[in-house]
């Protein structure tokens, strides 16, 4: 039993790890695009979401954006994805350092990726031709950051009370 455990725990943390360079990879080629790539890129989102919108819902104001609302619905788009590829990153982070270690300590690693990476993603926009860095952008990948790795962390906590659970531990308050 104990080998089968200690495969499964080498497989994820091999697993999470890969995730997370993928992801830093997805972030940082993105930072790297032009503008006007980009703006390809997630006006080609924006125009699915049209498409969506315009089959369930075919009146609403997001199937019929155009001008000014399609610019304002593209701005939200492009902060949905800063936020939710962020929120991927903060929760892969959390998972792959509890896949090495529970010390408490050691999670003020990922705690500080997720402040720098944001950082670094803006200063490699400044270098990419047309863009620029954007404290919003920043700000809102730390939000979305965070907001992952407290996903992360309270399915940690719940998977640990479920394991306890089954060995017959309990907590009792004091």
């Amino acid at each position: 039993m104990e080998k089968r455990t200690d495969k499964k725990r080498t497989f994820f943390r091999i697993l999470l790890t890969v995730l997370c360079v993928c992801v830093y990879a997805f972030i940082f080629y993105n930072s790297a695009q032009t503008e006007a790539a980009s703006a390809s890129q997630s006006g080609a989102v924006t125009d699915a979401v049209q498409d969506v919108a315009g089959v369930v819902a075919p009146e609403s104001s997001v199937a019929t954006a155009t001008g000014k609302a399609y610019e304002e619905l593209h701005s939200i788009i492009r902060t949905i994805a800063h936020f939710a590829e962020f929120a991927l990153l903060g929760a892969l982070l959390i998972w792959c350092c509890f896949s090495y270690t529970d010390r408490a300590f050691f999670f003020i690693i990922p705690l500080a990726m997720i402040l720098v990476t944001p950082l670094a993603d803006e200063t490699i926009q400044l270098f990419a031709s047309g863009r620029v860095a954007d404290v919003k952008d920043v700000l809102t990948d730390i939000a979305g950051g965070y907001l992952g790795a407290l996903f992360a962390t309270f399915t940690i906590w719940i998977g640990l009370l479920i394991k306890n659970a089954k060995r017959g531990i309990h907590y009792k308050r004091r």
